[in-house]
């Protein structure tokens, strides 16, 4: 039996599990009634890995920080205002916005105190529980039914293998 491989495919289970929470009703943006988080750079950050025989990693973006830590301890965009006044041009680039004969900088800064303004109405979007104890099982409620199957699943091979050389 190979429990690298078995390993891998639980892993994918894992990954398929966190994007399709993304895909479900929690990402759907109650302002504009779409889901803003199908095709984000949050989706596509999410990997989850098998490294070795025992170890799963998750990779999941910064945006995960902000929804589930920054927003519960600070109520702020975590880092600094550069930084988001940065993240907001490049949108504005990328969407090639443009509002009447305003340039470039003045929408950035409209956008920016429009969102410190109404962006405290705006409620997160957690897809993840939030646990202060970095204990797994809360902030992966799904991953310990997940890990018992797969635990089974390894258990009746293992005794399957068990059998057959002893026949």
């Amino acid at each position: 039996m190979d429990l690298q491989k078995e390993l891998r495919i639980l892993a994918k289970q894992i990954e398929n599990e966190i994007i399709l929470r993304l895909h479900s009703p929690v990402g759907v943006n109650p302002r504009t009634g779409s889901n803003t988080l199908i095709g984000s750079d949050l989706e596509r950050s999410i990997k989850v890995e098998a490294v070795d025989d025992e170890t799963i990693v998750f990779q999941i973006a910064d945006y995960y920080e902000y929804i589930v830590r920054g927003w519960k301890r600070t109520g702020r965009f975590p880092g600094t205002s550069s930084q988001f006044i940065k993240n907001i041009t490049d949108w504005v680039r990328r969407k090639h916005i443009r509002l009447g004969n305003m340039t470039e900088n003045q929408i950035v800064f409209y956008l920016y105190k429009r969102m410190l303004i109404d962006g405290r109405e705006i409620a997160p979007r957690p897809f993840i529980n939030y646990d202060e104890n970095d204990d797994v099982s809360k902030i992966l409620p799904f991953l310990d039914d997940f890990f018992d199957k797969w635990a089974d699943w390894v258990f009746d091979k293992i005794m399957y293998d068990i059998d057959k050389f002893f026949e």
